[in-house]
């Protein structure tokens, strides 16, 4: 009877058309298409017109961009892979779901492996990549726990994911490939959570559902592993002409990551530009001498700062 019963879900199963999942698929490739044909993609505006803004724009109010980025692919490997494994795992799940909280777990999925990345490194990232890690790991816990989904994964698809995993983390620390590695495995624990946690009544789900995005939160806000929210304030003071809140804020971002071009650079702008203002204070004032030695100062800083080297050359002979 179970046999027969298992042949009969199997067979329902390959004649059903998940919906969402077919929809997911086709955002997918509709934003990989169009991203595809604008030919060059060297400015943030192209990838915020595709789905994926620029992290100074999540914190300026786009928060959107933490779900849509996850559906934009550049290359077609990455789709091909995404999509093929978006389509069987959410196949399956959407079957035995409900539709709507199948909807609730691809955004959240979406969502929660976009803080995670934020949360670890200076950008969201782009593809579904966390989204189907976390489509696996409900899948995972599932298999053990639900009759439904048992033996839905077999030994070789669960020994590939895990390898893969591991093996993203050892190209992205040796640096020969950068990977999302954060956005997989918050994505993994995600999905792993939810399945755990799907035995409970619906304000449980919920409160735990909000923790885990409170801490990813507190994460890039305050974490030690990402310089993204640091690098948002300073570029906003900069641009507000508060130079000495900004400075600070630099070598904040240097204390945390010395080798940020970003910091250096701007750092070393505001401090040559604090020499200026002070030097030009001074030469107007007729402090030739003191005038000199800031000029000096900037030309050891910027050498070729055209600005210090006229201005040198008007002051009276010593």
């Amino acid at each position: 009877m179970e046999e027969t019963l298992s042949k009969t879900t199997d067979n329902t199963l390959k004649k059903y058309i998940p919906i969402v999942t077919a929809i997911c698929c086709l955002i997918s490739l509709v934003l990989f298409i169009g991203i595809n044909l604008e030919g060059e993609l060297d400015t943030w505006d192209v990838y915020k017109k595709w789905g994926a803004p620029s992290v100074n724009d999540i914190f300026n109010g786009d928060y959107w961009g933490l779900i849509t980025s996850n559906f934009l692919h550049v290359e077609i490997w990455h789709i091909a892979f995404n999509l093929y494994w978006l389509w069987i795992f959410g196949k399956k799940i959407e079957f035995e779901s409900n539709k709507t909280l199948f909807v609730f777990f691809i955004l959240s999925s979406a969502l929660v492996s976009s803080l995670a990345q934020l949360a670890f490194s200076d950008s969201t990232g782009i593809g579904l990549s966390g989204v189907g890690y976390a489509l696996f790991g409900f899948l995972y816990v599932k298999s053990k726990t639900a009759e439904a989904y048992k033996n839905y994964l077999d030994k070789r698809t669960i020994n590939l994911f895990l390898f893969w995993l591991v093996l993203c983390v050892i190209l992205t620390k040796t640096g020969a490939w950068t990977v999302g590695n954060a956005a997989h495995i918050g994505g993994l624990f995600w999905g792993v959570l939810i399945a755990y946690i799907s035995k409970y009544d619906k304000y449980v789900q919920l409160s735990v559902g909000i923790i885990y995005i409170a801490v990813l939160t507190i994460l890039i806000m305050r974490g030690p592993f990402s310089t993204a929210y640091l690098s948002h304030q300073a570029y906003e003071l900069h641009k507000n002409e508060k130079v000495d809140e900004a400075i600070e804020v630099y070598k904040k971002i240097l204390r945390r990551d010395a080798d940020s071009e970003f910091a250096k650079e701007n750092l070393k702008q505001l401090e040559l530009h604090q020499l200026e203002v002070k030097a030009l204070e001074l030469h107007t004032k007729q402090k030739y001498s003191e005038a000199r030695q800031l000029y000096n100062q900037i030309l050891s800083i910027d050498k070729d700062n055209q600005w210090a080297k006229e201005n040198l050359s008007r002051l009276p002979s010593e």
